[in-house]
């Protein structure tokens, strides 16, 4: 397969991993879930997880005072490589391609890591996202991906669902102090600091919506 080809094959996957995970994105703008007991106020600070300081450690799953926690695993499809297998996926990757769906062993717990065939047959690129109605921040993920992948899986603190507690319990217990209390801008699922297209107010930088 020539470069160009690759390339547009890789850009490909990317537009459709943003937009299978579009959905998840606007929860996150449109606010807080209107069947929620407690909607967390809009202001300009929010609770915040830093993906630089954070180790995974899963302290998130427990110490957060929602069932389950308002902290979700994301994965950045910018940074994905898109392999057939997955560090943050299964828990071993030597296993044939056609044997993964049925036979892998999943590193999540709840097998909330989604493995979508893209393009190229059982070998070729797949695309990798969070069920997070199912994921509890156990941070199994991400740990794997950050450890022996890309680092494109990593946690967030929802803002649609965190409380805005005046003193975050997952904030007081974390080891790392990766929590932390921050100027409030939108959230997606990007390592980093970007905007759905179309919703950027600042002047940053806007791409499409998706650890």
């Amino acid at each position: 397969m020539n470069s160009d080809r690759r390339k547009f094959i890789r850009f490909g996957g990317q537009l459709i991993g943003a937009a299978a995970l579009g959905g998840a994105a606007w929860r996150v703008f449109a606010g807080s879930d209107p069947a929620a007991e407690f909607s967390q106020p809009r202001g300009p600070y929010v609770w915040r997880i830093n993906p630089d300081k954070c180790t995974f450690c899963g302290l998130c799953e427990t110490a957060c005072v929602r069932k389950p926690s308002a902290v979700k695993a994301v994965n950045d499809q910018k940074k994905c490589s898109y392999c057939v297998a997955c560090y943050g996926h299964l828990a071993d990757l030597h296993v044939s391609s056609e044997m993964i769906q049925s036979k892998g062993v999943r590193v999540c717990p709840y097998d909330a890591v989604i493995r979508k065939q893209h393009s190229g047959g059982e070998n070729g690129y797949h695309l990798y996202a969070i069920d997070d109605a199912r994921c509890t921040a156990c941070g199994k993920c991400a740990k794997r991906c950050n450890t022996l992948g890309t680092k494109s899986m990593f946690l967030i603190l929802r803002p649609d669902l965190c409380l805005g507690c005046n003193r975050c319990a997952i904030a007081v217990v974390c080891p790392e102090k990766a929590v932390e209390w921050a100027h409030s801008y939108p959230e997606d699922d990007f390592r980093g600091f970007y905007e759905l297209e179309g919703h950027a107010a600042d002047g940053r930088m806007e791409t499409g919506a998706s650890s």
